[in-house]
């Protein structure tokens, strides 16, 4: 009786997706900032102590705007304020990851520079949800007064403009080597934030800044910010501000990130 061979077994191999591993880099990224002190200093200790000095007063909680009080659009303020220097400091931790060679190991894995950028964007989505929930909750209790569909609305719009500051960062991380990325996204932070009057009313600041403010990183911000909390409509200028500083970060960025790990 003749024996019948048996077909021999193959194993498939499964070639990880581009998305390997950005759950890890996501989970990582969330972890180390949100346990960094002085990450959250920055993005709650700081927005917070601004507001009490400003926002916690009867002048604040009496004056009222088109969708609430001033109060409640100071909270709103400094906490995108927050939630932007939160994510200049995430972008900027690419300039110690090239430093240690770190994003060299990216090239040895599956995942796509531009998988890369999405993880990191999202973690820096949730964190500023984890800040933007106790900025409020601390406006909400001491004055600061808007309809619950508002919050909700001026809560999606922080979270969204957060994304600029992490690729202002990102951008300074890829292009700059070292700490001093961090000196540069922190330069820019505070230098648009004054300038495009996240601070002071433009109309209350010297005539030359009105003219400068248009062109600066956080321009489109502030207005976007002064629509949800006070109902002042957004202008074509400010339309265009927050889309061009959008896009060039976010196109160095994903430069940066391709030629980092195109090895």
């Amino acid at each position: 009786m003749t024996a019948q061979a048996t077909p021999a077994r193959t194993t498939n191999h499964v070639i990880p997706g581009p998305f390997k591993g950005a759950g890890r880099l996501w989970f990582t990224t969330f972890r180390s900032h949100i346990l960094n002190p002085w990450n959250m200093a920055f993005a709650l200790v700081l927005p917070l102590f601004m507001y009490a000095m400003f926002g916690m007063t009867d002048t604040a909680r009496n004056t009222l705007t088109a969708r609430g009080n001033v109060a409640a659009a100071m909270i709103v303020m400094m906490t995108t304020y927050g939630v932007l220097l939160v994510g200049g400091s995430l972008g900027a931790t690419v300039s110690v990851e090239r430093t240690t060679g770190i994003s060299r190991m990216y090239a040895l894995t599956p995942i796509q520079p531009w998988v890369i950028l999405l993880a990191r964007l999202g973690a820096l989505m949730v964190l500023s949800a984890f800040i933007t929930a106790i900025a409020f909750g601390f406006g909400i209790a001491t004055g600061a007064r808007m309809a619950a569909a508002i919050w909700a609305e001026s809560a999606a719009v922080v979270i969204g403009l957060s994304a600029l500051g992490a690729l202002i960062g990102l951008a300074c991380g890829y292009t700059i080597k070292g700490e001093n990325a961090y000196s540069a996204s922190a330069f820019i932070m505070v230098f648009s934030a004054f300038a495009s009057g996240m601070f002071m009313p433009l109309d209350q600041m010297p005539s030359f800044v009105a003219h400068v403010a248009p062109f600066t990183p956080f321009y489109g911000v502030v207005q976007a910010v002064y629509a949800v909390s006070g109902g002042n409509p957004m202008s074509t200028a400010a339309w265009l501000n927050l889309a061009a500083w959008t896009l060039i970060p976010a196109l160095i960025a994903w430069w940066g990130a391709s030629h980092d790990t195109n090895r």
